[in-house]
């Protein structure tokens, strides 16, 4: 078995953290968070069976068992009668309508999760049991039915607190020093949740089942999600597998299998979560974050960050990244083995020096191509993060630049996270990749062509079989023989 790079990285860095507690790999290269969109690309509709992989087309559309009919019958009998939540606000469709949509392709009965149990079973529970204090129930059963049956509305956009709520927040006398001395920071204008929110999108969207029993867990009274996890999802070495978890990650496992070698976690979003959920709660407007964006998020961002992540502010700490804003390429490679429950490789294309430029690549751009198209085959998403330096975002063209040797036209000025989900081929052979972005403003897939998209990718997450192949090769191009598995 290959073991994951990211995570293998990890473990060698954690003894040579350096002073400003920054990860380096072994030639130097300081790990970019990703989290900064800069590109747009043409809008499109495209149109898959929501939440629904071609191979599980064949899952069951009708209603059968006794149990079944009782709960779509309540929640039916819920939405028809509310007077709030009867028709979307992100759309104005009426969520009848999707529900009998998603029990029609398959969703409604996908019970793909980590406990077995169906987005419909999900459903019930959110509507019928207690949810965090302050949350409506339909409300938040409507948010799953809405994202479910199009996750493109999923996003990272923050919404504003009000002044009335910031006031009340800066009287909380455990309140973050950092808001106090300065409360604009509350105001987060560009958020750095986009490897967060492309997890969402792509739970929502391959995994309706899990995604539906999150939201069910983190908006719940308890606030947080039981997770079974298999040890070889994060290192072959059972005992390594336990130290990437407790140690690095700092998420003690609530239960120890070791007959079948598995981990039983939970999952929470941070302490502030609820404010921001709160807020959204009640002051939401079209184009920003939900209430379940908003848990779903926080908690994607404590898995990654080692439990440092403040909601209120979009800020992290941990020992594994100096910057404050976003995901760094291990700590996202470690929530997608979390998420899939299955070996994950991350490969880093890119060859970047310690002045954040980018000297090359360590594969042929065709090699990544083929590696997301047998991905995208295989039924998977492919969730890339990609680069901009200052020629390729324009800047260099901008009046007033000057190439200096820390501003040349290949630095490195920020980074983004977004998901291919499907390709297309034109009579020439010409391919365009469909792609969703949580923060381009519109709840549609884009287009861009692969001549375009493939230089600025920076790594990308597979399942283990599509690149194996290939891995040591680019690994050994990119750092070094020192960091190959």
């Amino acid at each position: 078995m290959i073991e994951n790079l990211g995570l293998k990285q990890l473990k060698q860095s954690t003894e040579n953290i350096n002073k400003d507690n920054r990860i380096k790999n072994t030639s130097g290269v300081q790990i970019p968070n990703f989290s900064t969109p800069s590109f747009q690309g043409k809008i499109i509709n495209f149109h898959t069976p929501q939440g629904i992989s071609k191979s599980e087309l064949n899952v069951n559309t009708k209603l059968t068992s006794k149990k079944d009919v009782e709960m779509y019958n309540v929640i039916n009998q819920a939405l028809s009668t509310s007077k709030t939540e009867q028709k979307s606000p992100q759309d104005n469709i009426s969520r009848l309508k999707k529900l009998n949509t998603l029990l029609k392709n398959g969703t409604l009965l996908n019970n793909n999760s980590n406990d077995n149990t169906s987005v419909l079973e999900n459903l019930y529970k959110i509507l019928t049991t207690q949810r965090a204090n302050g949350f409506d129930n339909i409300k938040i059963m409507g948010q799953v039915i809405d994202a479910l049956y199009k996750p493109e509305i999923i996003t990272q956009v923050f919404g504003d607190i009000p002044k009335e709520v910031q006031n009340k927040i800066l009287k909380n006398p455990n309140l973050d020093p950092r808001i106090k001395q300065n409360p604009e920071l509350l105001n987060v204008a560009s958020s750095g949740t986009c490897v967060s929110a492309s997890f969402e999108y792509h739970m929502a969207r391959k995994h309706p089942a899990e995604f539906s029993r999150w939201t069910q867990g983190l908006t719940s009274k308890d606030e947080a999600v039981t997770q079974t996890i298999k040890s070889s999802s994060l290192n072959s070495s059972y005992l390594e597998a336990y130290n990437i978890l407790n140690n690095m990650f700092e998420i003690k496992p609530k239960k120890i299998d070791f007959n079948s070698k598995e981990f039983e976690i939970v999952l929470k979003p941070d302490k502030d979560a609820k404010i921001r959920a709160q807020v959204q709660n009640k002051f939401w407007d079209k184009g920003e974050r939900s209430i379940i964006d908003v848990y779903m998020q926080s908690t994607f961002m404590q898995i990654g960050s080692e439990q440092t992540y403040n909601s209120l502010i979009d800020k992290r700490e941990g020992k594994f990244n100096s910057n404050p804003e976003g995901l760094g390429e291990f700590e996202k490679i470690f929530i997608e083995s979390i998420v899939e429950n299955n070996e994950r490789l991350s490969l880093v294309y890119q060859k970047v020096d310690e002045n954040q430029n980018l000297k090359g690549w360590g594969c042929d751009l065709k090699t990544i191509q083929n590696h997301i198209i047998n991905t995208i085959n295989s039924n998977e998403d492919v969730i890339i993060g990609y680069v901009l330096t200052n020629e390729t975002a324009g800047d260099t063209k901008a009046p007033g630049y000057i190439n200096t040797p820390n501003n040349r036209p290949e630095k490195i000025i920020n980074g983004h996270e977004i998901t291919i989900v499907d390709y297309k081929q034109d009579k020439d052979g010409k391919i365009t990749f469909i792609c969703n972005d949580t923060d381009d403003g519109a709840s549609e897939l884009i287009e861009y062509s692969a001549d375009y998209l493939l230089p600025k990718i920076h790594h990308a997450g597979y399942p283990a079989k599509i690149v194996e192949k290939d891995y040591d090769k680019i690994i050994n191009a990119v750092y070094g023989n020192a960091t190959a598995a």
